[in-house]
């Protein structure tokens, strides 16, 4: 949700220019909002007009809204390159940022580099946690992360080299540093025949942002939220309480507002998901050896239930563990005068999110090893099905329990079938169950629930 609230106020930006491209006086709207609101009148018109427009696409399915990817695939891309092109000829050359003199020696240049590279981490921290939500429907199991693992560096690299380069030639043209393309459109406004290139620029980085919000943001909220209140909420209720929470609960303009606090919360934001990415990743690849029992997830009472309370101490070790000393530097960086705190305790701040994210690893497969839950184990993996049972991705009546037929994927994004498991008891009997969600609807029940 929190990212579903900053990609709306980065679009509301977008929505400022090209309404000013259109109409050159919105920009003289009179501000009657106070200076602490962290955001104008004309911004916030901005922001309620994505906000209402973006509303309906959120409620959509995805794979009905395929030709707007599309679109965003190739529009954001050449629109970021052709802003660069465009700056660097402007300024004859990338300027002078490359040249710039360090500022940093001795220890405080690593903890520097450590810092900024937490407060990256920390912004796809949450990806790290909910990439279930969207590999759950790759067509080939593992295919998608021998994709991600050598393309991702690659394209997150280019990004920033292309970022850096677009700034420091903007400090030539500008004579300041622009980090968001869209200050640089901005300026466009000022010359009557860049009118429509900005119009035109600022549309692609408006798609990008909707596009986002629409994959990334709003599904994974929903499928959250349905998962905390099943009996109440589903993919098209939890939709619509994200974009309300994230589009004006946690008010997002204010957070990009100030660029220390949007920082603060970015490195808080890692200090919890960082130790939770580790024990994920640790429990499926060190302790269960990618072995799992899959219906046994969907049950309550399952082998992965652990205690009567259902929690697994071990996870719970190794999430507080190394989230407890990073907390002083937390409440350090969000209010540096009001906290004081040592030396050693800031620099542990400086990279939290791989502290808590090996710290973890090391913890709960080490707690694991040395006392294992064997209930919790199998040999190998329990699917719930036969793989033949699977023919283009739909699953076919028979087996293990009867099917719905939904296609497996957003292809069907009403709904998601997890039909067809087999439970299996202490008595050694296993009992058929069904359970035919309707991701936009209600719950259907079959087989003996």
């Amino acid at each position: 949700m929190f990212w579903l609230g900053i990609q709306g106020a980065n679009g509301a930006e977008a929505v400022t220019i090209m309404l000013a491209a259109i109409w050159p006086s919105y920009n003289r709207i009179p501000n009657h909002l106070p200076p602490d609101a962290g955001i104008t009148t004309k911004g916030m018109c901005s922001y309620f007009l994505f906000w209402l427009v973006q509303l309906p696409l959120l409620l959509i399915p995805p794979t009905k809204l395929r030709w707007l990817f599309i679109v965003k695939i190739f529009a954001a891309p050449i629109t970021a390159i052709a802003t660069m092109g465009w700056i660097v000829h402007k300024a004859g050359g990338s300027g002078e940022l490359f040249n710039i003199p360090e500022t940093v020696s001795g220890s405080a240049r690593p903890y520097l580099w450590l810092s900024s590279m937490s407060a990256v981490t920390g912004s796809w921290a949450t990806l790290a946690c909910n990439i279930p939500d969207f590999s759950r429907y790759a067509k080939g199991a593992g295919r998608g992360q021998y994709i991600q693992l050598p393309f991702l560096p690659l394209i997150f690299t280019a990004c920033g080299v292309l970022g850096i380069v677009t700034t420091s030639a903007s400090i030539v043209v500008y004579g300041e540093a622009l980090w968001n393309p869209l200050d640089i459109i901005s300026h466009w406004l000022d010359n009557p025949g860049g009118r429509a290139a900005a119009f035109f620029a600022a549309l692609s980085w408006y798609i990008a942002q909707v596009g986002t919000n629409i994959t990334a943001n709003s599904i994974s909220a929903a499928n959250d939220l349905t998962v905390l209140f099943p009996k109440y909420v589903n993919i098209f209720r939890g939709c619509i309480i994200a974009a309300i929470v994230g589009g004006w609960v946690i008010v997002p303009w204010k957070i990009l507002s100030s660029a220390t606090t949007f920082l603060a919360f970015m490195g808080g934001y890692s200090v919890f998901l960082a130790p939770i990415a580790g024990i994920l990743a640790s429990d499926y690849w060190l302790v269960k050896d990618r072995n799992i029992d899959v219906p046994a997830l969907y049950d309550p009472r399952g082998r992965y239930r652990y205690n009567r309370i259902g929690t697994n101490w071990r996870a719970m070790v190794a999430f507080l563990v190394p989230v407890s000393p990073l907390l002083p530097g937390l409440a350090y960086s969000i209010n540096a005068a009001g906290v004081y705190i040592s030396q050693g305790a800031q620099h542990l701040y400086s990279f939290d999110w791989l502290f808590g994210f090996v710290t973890s690893i090391v913890l709960y497969t080490s707690l694991s090893k040395l006392f294992p839950d064997k209930e919790s184990l199998v040999p190998s993996t329990v699917f719930g099905h036969e793989p033949s049972e699977w023919i283009d991705d739909v699953e076919k009546k028979g087996g293990h329990g009867a099917s719905t037929g939904n296609e497996k994927g957003f292809g069907d994004a009403n709904a998601v079938d997890i039909i067809g498991f087999t439970k299996h008891d202490h008595s050694g009997h296993d009992h058929e169950h069904a359970i035919d969600r309707d991701a936009f609807g209600g719950e259907r029940k079959g087989g003996d629930m």
